[in-house]
């Protein structure tokens, strides 16, 4: 047999295999993309876990006075010692384990600058025109926490005390007569002062992308042995020869 010969059976026998050949070409162009999304969900994951390593640094580390930090960034720890004032807001639509409430945000005279703190959750009164009601500690406190960025701009959200803000902001922020306008201090839960904290550091854990990237190829799996059902007469060759050995071992013994 010459080699001309063999490579044209090879080749009728691989289009003999096809039996649907539009099937094959839809497989074709979705299975690169299912397995390219399962890869870049698994790199996602990574980037998470390098996020919430870097996240678990700065919070482990020693808290500081803000004003003996070099550079102020996000989830740095820190320390300061003073009183809570009476001016406060009320962070609207805040959820915890499913219940709406609020983010408490006070403020905090400490080393004689004034802090936004974030001291945590309450939950929110049955009547919506009713707010809760927000303990002020009267005596002098120390309080942990991190540092955690306010938004540029943003909606503010009013009530009948003035109190109620849709989010928090630099246009509100800069009313407060604040050393640091753009950073609040959320209370890390040891804090004595701490309400609800329970707080979300990163939007989507690593496990999460890893959980996306299993079902990701586990549809490109899927599409492969639909393919091979579906578009090819691999299985009905394989039954073929399964029966011929059959026959064979019957007609033998």
């Amino acid at each position: 047999m010459t080699a001309d010969a063999g490579a044209s059976r090879a080749k009728n026998a691989s289009v003999a295999l096809i039996r649907n050949w539009p099937l094959t070409a839809v497989s074709g162009l979705l299975l690169p993309l299912l397995l390219g999304l399962g890869v870049w969900q698994i790199q996602r994951g990574g980037e998470k876990a390098a996020i919430n390593a870097a996240i678990d640094r700065r919070l482990s580390s020693q808290p500081r006075s803000p004003q003996q930090l070099d550079e102020r960034r996000r989830f740095t720890t820190v320390r300061m010692r003073g009183y809570y004032t009476r001016d406060y807001r009320l962070l609207d639509n805040r959820t915890r384990n499913g219940r709406v409430g609020y983010e408490v945000l006070q403020v905090f005279v400490g080393d004689g600058q004034r802090w936004l703190v974030n001291r945590g959750w309450l939950p929110a009164p049955p009547d919506r025109d009713t707010l809760p009601e927000v303990a002020r500690p009267r005596d002098t406190r120390e309080i942990t926490g991190f540092l955690y960025p306010v938004a540029a701009a943003g909606e503010t959200g009013t009530a009948a005390t003035g109190r109620r803000i849709q989010r928090i902001d630099s246009r509100i922020a800069g009313r407060l007569d604040l050393a640091q306008p753009q950073w609040t201090v959320r209370l890390s839960a040891d804090s004595d002062t701490a309400l609800v904290t329970d707080w979300q550091l990163i939007n989507s854990p690593p496990q999460r992308h890893y959980a996306y990237a299993a079902q990701w190829f586990a549809m490109a799996a899927a599409l492969v042995i639909l393919w091979l059902f579906a578009a090819t007469r691999i299985p009905r060759l394989l039954r073929r020869n399964s029966d011929n050995n059959n026959d064979n071992r019957g007609t033998s013994s």
